[in-house]
Order: structure tokens, then C-alpha cells, then sequence
């Protein structure tokens, strides 16, 4: 249950690796409560999901969304950000080993689990199997979409170093272990106390999604239909909706919403990790919000991303509804988008209402110490102004808060597989399909936008985009769109598709002599 999923996310790992070494299944995971105990573990890895070392970095700094620029002294670290924004990555990057550490370890866990419990032969135990089975398959699909050819490694007494596993044969892997586990899975909702946070059903349906609409990219083969069917078994289940506002996605209080698939259940005292506030604020923003901690000034937005949430041509603004500044300084104007609420962006002010002075501000900023978010960066690096980029803001910031936030975040969203099956239904039967430019102009019409009147791979790629921002999925869209390999602000067209995934780190190949590099990387002999 989900209070003893929180409760061992919280817990020393020491401790919690000294209890499986203490019991033995003969006095324990006898009862439903004890073998739901058992499998915290193998969620407490995505407590840190959104943190700049993992999952986030990689999908979202890689894309045309979001910049960490270099200021001054702040940020540089080796030119990694750089690397990743300018797809300029080496094997040995910090990111790309830790990600791949960080998923790895998910498989570990799981794969130890399983050892333990797979002997009981109870129908709890079964249960629980069919859950962890589900979770490590999810493991490994952010690991053939980030590494491509990565290791299957199923067996935790396995002392031989594993060697890689082609793209087709994981893709494989996680398919069957989803659709072999997901009929065991409960059929719960969102408002399902037991199962909140945890692999369900329609996890592993939200799963197949993404695996299906990525098919091409992973095998040469397109599975659309298979892509609509499993948006279908989540839309006729009836469990999930559209929340009435967008904002209602991301408050403080956002446990339980309709549209949580499947969702970290973050606690910024009892389930810490989500710590964005100090990765895109300003440290002066401390003021603004009452932190206990110093924002670190890093993540921003890139200004023509932030500027395509704007579509005067189609929804005219009030004159004078500034909502964006070119590079001359000019502003633009147009409709508000709801999603608007994704940036922070203009004057910033204390809570007492005053405004916020940055006493270290760039000697070129035109804006001078009074700190205003502007969607305009003047450079990557070395020197981008402290207060230029449009910051994350998505997620509700709050009085008091430190250095993580309390709100949930949702790994698979209901809006990601309504837009999912348009696109489906666009690829098998046409992009003049009328329920798939129904099922886009739902999500505009909840944006207070107006509708499409036609769709296009462009517009729902866009689209997809204004959603779903900052929400991990900009990488792998913009690869099956086509577009992760071409040119955007302060990055350069790709010279080699090979940068489609990551390297094997550095760190692995020498410890594993077994691994073969990627194509296009040095060591790969290609």
C-alpha cells in the first residue's frame, strides 16, 4: 500500500538491504501488508526521477524545450550542459552514466525481489510478481529508448558480465513481460488509495503506448494499430478524465487527479527528490516564495518554445497583452494559452510585494538589478544573463517550500494518451482523420485555445509539446517526429543520426568487457 511504499522511500538503504539479508520467506511476506512492504524498494529509485542527474536531463536538456546555460561561474561543470543541449555528448558524460546507473539499479532491485518472492507460490506473492515484472519491463523501455542496446539481465544470482542485447530483442523483452503481466495487474483508478503510485493495469497499458508509438524508430516496423489499442483499453475503461482546468495537474494538491495514470507520490518531508524549484529559479527567488533553501539558477526555457504557446494569426490578444520579447527587445502580443502557467516569466517580487534586486547582475543586461524572467537569452555561454530565460514553473511553487516540492508527478498523463491515439488513428487512416483532430482540439479547447481546423504532423508534434512540457517526453517525440536532429537555438543540425541514443558509458564498457559500444561513438569501430 502506499503509505509502506513512501515509508521505505524514506528509509536508509542500508537498513532496508539488512532486512532482506535478516528474514527468510518462512517468517515473512506471509501476509498481503508484508509482501506489499517488500517492493518499496524497487519504487525509492523514482523519487529521483526528476532530479538533474537522471531521467529529466536526458530527455528535456536534449530537446528544443529546455537550455541550462552557463553563467559565469555557475552551471559550467565541465561543459557537460552544454554537451547535452548541442548533442556533442561523449561517453564519458556524467549524465549518460548516470542514467544508465539509475536504471540499471531499478532492474537490480526488481530482479532481487523477484528472486525472493517468486519461490512463495502464494496467490499475494503471484501478485506482487506480475507488479515487479511490470516495473523492471519499465525499467528496461527507458533503457532501449535512452541506450538502445543494452544487456537483458533477468537473473540476480548471474555472475558472467551480460553482453549487449540487440534493440529488437529488449523491445521484445518488454512486450512480452507487459502484455504477459498486465492481465494479473488491478484495474484501478486514480482515486484508488491501494494502488496510487504503484504499476497497475493501465500502467502497463500506458506503457505499451509508448512502446507502440515508438516502433519504428526501435524495430523498422510501425505498430499503430497496437499503439490504439492500448490508448483504447485505457480510455473505455471510464476510470480516467480531463481535469476541468490544466493548472489542476500540477498544484500542491494534486494527488489523485483524473488524468494520473500512474504518478510519483513526492512528500518534500517524507518522499524528497523533486527539487525543482532550485534547479530553474533565481537564487533572489528565495524571497519571493519564503524558501528555507537558495534556488540554484540553472534550468530555463527556449524562447521560440516558450513563444509557440502564442498564435496571434489564429487568437488575436488584447492590445497590449505582452507575452514574449524578441532578441530587439520588442515584444510580442496574442492570446493567453492556460498553459502559460508552465513559465515564470517578467518582474519577480518579494512576498512583501517588492521587487527583487539581483546585485550581481549582468554589467550588459539592459534590465539591470531589478530582476525580470525574460523569454530572451543572449547566449549559451559563457556569460548568459542571471535573470534571462523563461523558468519552469509548471509545477506550483508555495509559500515555505524548500528545497522539494510536495506535488505528485505523473509518469504517464491521460491528456499524453488522448493526443496518443490521435496520433495513432492520423498514422493509420490519415492525417485528415476527423476523430483524431477531435481529440487534439480537446486538449486546445481545455487550453482555451482555439481549434485546429486541420491537423498535420507539425501542428500535433507542437501541440504535444505545449501539453506536455517538461514532462519527459520532448526527446523521444522529436525522434519520431523527425526533428531531434535538426537545428535550434544555440544548437547546430546534427552532423550523424547516431546521437538518436546514448552511449554505453565509458565506466561500463571497461568494467564489462562483454559490452559493445553504440555505432558512431568512439570505441564502437563504426
Amino acid at each position: 500500500m502506499l503509505p509502506a511504499l513512501v515509508l521505505l522511500s524514506c528509509t536508509d538503504l542500508d537498513e532496508t538491504e539488512l532486512l532482506y539479508d535478516e528474514v527468510t520467506t518462512d517468517d515473512f511476506y506471509q501476509t498481503e501488508e508484508e509482501l506489499t512492504s517488500a517492493i518499496g524498494d524497487a519504487y525509492t529509485l523514482l523519487f529521483t526521477f526528476y532530479q538533474n542527474n537522471n531521467m529529466m536531463p536526458l530527455n528535456e536538456v536534449t530537446s528544443d524545450e529546455v537550455v541550462v546555460p552557463t553563467r559565469g561561474a555557475d552551471w559550467g561543470d565541465g561543459g557537460h550542459w552544454v554537451r547535452l543541449h548541442q548533442h556533442t555528448w561523449t561517453p564519458q558524460d556524467s549524465r549518460i552514466t548516470q542514467g544508465w546507473e539509475y536504471f540499471f539499479n531499478g532492474v537490480n532491485t526488481c530482479n532481487r525481489l523477484l528472486a525472493i518472492l517468486e519461490p512463495i507460490g502464494t496467490p499475494e506473492a503471484d501478485a506482487i510478481i506480475a507488479e515487479l515484472r511490470s516495473l523492471r519491463a519499465i525499467y528496461y523501455y527507458w533503457l532501449m529508448d535512452l541506450y538502445g542496446n543494452v544487456p537483458i539481465s533477468t537473473d540476480f544470482s548471474a555472475t558472467e558480465p551480460p553482453a549487449n542485447n540487440s534493440r529488437q530483442e529488449v523491445y521484445n523483452f518488454v512486450e512480452a513481460e507487459l502484455t504477459e503481466n498486465a492481465p494479473l495487474l488491478p484495474k484501478t483508478g486514480p482515486a484508488e488509495e491501494d494502488t496510487y503510485g504503484r504499476v497497475n493495469y493501465y500502467t502497463a497499458q500506458a506503457a505499451l503506448v509508448k512502446l507502440y508509438l515508438n516502433a519504428e524508430v526501435y524495430t523498422g516496423t510501425p505498430q499503430w494499430q497496437k499503439a490504439l489499442d492500448a490508448c483504447e483499453e485505457i480510455i473505455n475503461s471510464g476510470l480516467y478524465n480531463l481535469t476541468p482546468a490544466y493548472r489542476d495537474n500540477f498544484t500542491r494538491d494534486n494527488k489523485g487527479s483524473s488524468e494520473f495514470i500512474w504518478a510519483i507520490p513526492f512528500d518534500e518531508v517524507f518522499a524528497q527528490g523533486f527539487h525543482l524549484p532550485m534547479i530553474t529559479l533565481h537564487p533572489e527567488s528565495q524571497k519571493t516564495y519564503s524558501m528555507t533553501s537558495q534556488p540554484w539558477n540553472g534550468f530555463t526555457t527556449i524562447q521560440e518554445f516558450y513563444e509557440s504557446y502564442i498564435d496571434p494569426a489564429q487568437n488575436p490578444g488584447p492590445q497590449g497583452e505582452v507575452v514574449g520579447t524578441s532578441p530587439d527587445g520588442s515584444m510580442t502580443t496574442g492570446t493567453l494559452d492556460e498553459r502559460l502557467s508552465n513559465f515564470i516569466v517578467g518582474p519577480q517580487f518579494t512576498a512583501d510585494g517588492d521587487r527583487l534586486q539581483d546585485g550581481g547582475a549582468d554589467p550588459g543586461d539592459p534590465d539591470g538589478p531589478p530582476i525580470t524572467f525574460t523569454p530572451y537569452m543572449n547566449e549559451l555561454q559563457p556569460s548568459a544573463w542571471r535573470q534571462s530565460g523563461a523558468r519552469i514553473g509548471k509545477w506550483e511553487f508555495y509559500n515555505g517550500m524548500g528545497q522539494f516540492l510536495s506535488n505528485d508527478f505523473a509518469i504517464f498523463r491521460y491528456a499524453d494518451i488522448l493526443l496518443s491515439k490521435a496520433e495513432a488513428r492520423a498514422n493509420l487512416f490519415g492525417y485528415g482523420d476527423a476523430e483524431a483532430l477531435m481529440l487534439v482540439n480537446q486538449i486546445r479547447e481545455r487550453a482555451g485555445v482555439e481549434p485546429f481546423t486541420a491537423l498535420t504532423p507539425a501542428l500535433l508534434l507542437a501541440e504535444r509539446g505545449r501539453e506536455l512540457f517538461a514532462e519527459v517526453h520532448r526527446r523521444v517525440d522529436q525522434i519520431r517526429f523527425g526533428t531531434f536532429n535538426g537545428a535550434w537555438r544555440f544548437k547546430d543540425p546534427d552532423p550523424s543520426t547516431h546521437v538518436n541514443i546514448f552511449p554505453i558509458p565509458e565506466t561500463q564498457i571497461n568494467a564489462n568487457p562483454n559490452l559493445v559500444q553504440n555505432p558512431g561513438y568512439p570505441g564502437s569501430g563504426n
